[in-house]
């Protein structure tokens, strides 16, 4: 078996990071790779997942439709080289059953003893994580588990990535690493840096935090992502072949969450621009 990444199965659970990697497998023509969602599979189980995903992307889909975000969302996709619609179509609830493999789990919680086994008794062995839940148990089914941090490793570890990026380095990063019990601390197998700019929210001052850190996670931080694994794909890497890294010679930044203060002066000054 292959040990590129074009032949990585996804563990897909219903958020906006996971729609734009299920997105890309499939305008990369990957719909045979296997898809692991993390769910249960039940009587009629097309229309509890519906139900799911209306919930989870209940504020996604009223940004849509808001013509201050859609600017937003070409602004953002000419900025990461991504095809013009691409944060849309995402969006699309059917995407997940355009796959050949789309296989349910044990639950939701990838760390529960019953997907420990389910895990372990797969013959897969490498998996692209899609969430930014903390593994912990599920690393003692010896499978390997790879990660898109939106923030270059490992000067910016940690929460609230490109934020942290932007605040404090007016850059953004993105690092595909092999996931450990350290949080952002695995051995990396592709990295980048870039200078960022103000993107166009018309408006932008009129919405709440709330709204702009939705906004935030529901565009750009998937679209920072997927771009990056758009050009591993393309460059179709080995999962087996790691940056010779000297920790002796890197900034080492572990960032915790901003505080809603903090969040929205950044926004105001260094996130947004209006028209």
């Amino acid at each position: 078996m292959s040990n590129n990444i074009d032949k990585i199965n996804l563990i897909f659970s219903e958020n906006p990071i996971a729609r734009a990697y299920l997105y890309l497998f499939i305008k990369k023509k990957m719909i045979n790779n296997d898809v692991f969602f993390l769910n249960h599979k039940t009587i009629f189980n097309k229309f509890f997942l519906r139900l799911q995903f209306n919930n989870n992307f209940k504020n996604t889909k009223k940004y849509l439709k808001n013509p201050d975000v859609q600017i937003l969302i070409k602004e953002i996709e000419k900025f990461f080289n991504l095809e013009e619609n691409f944060l849309i179509n995402m969006y699309c609830f059917e995407n997940i059953f355009k796959f050949k493999n789309l296989i349910y789990t044990k639950g939701p919680n990838i760390n529960s003893n019953e997907n420990l086994i389910f895990f372990s008794k797969l013959n897969n062995k490498h998996f692209l994580n899609s969430s930014n839940t903390i593994y912990k148990n599920i690393f003692n089914s010896n499978k390997k588990f790879y990660h898109i941090h939106p923030g270059y490793i490992y000067k910016v570890r940690g929460c609230d990535g490109a934020l942290n990026s932007i605040n404090n380095y007016n850059s953004l990063g993105a690092s595909f690493f092999l996931m450990n019990n350290k949080i952002d601390s695995g051995d990396i197998l592709k990295r980048y840096e870039q200078n960022y700019h103000k993107l166009t929210l018309p408006n932008f001052k009129k919405y709440s935090i709330y709204d702009l850190y939705n906004i935030w996670f529901s565009f750009f931080d998937p679209a920072l992502r997927v771009s990056f694994l758009n050009k591993l794909l393309n460059e179709n890497i080995s999962l087996n072949n790691f940056e010779k890294i000297n920790l002796n010679n890197e900034e080492n930044n572990y960032f915790k969450f901003i505080d809603e203060t903090n969040l929205y002066k950044i926004f105001l000054n260094k996130i947004f621009k209006d028209r």
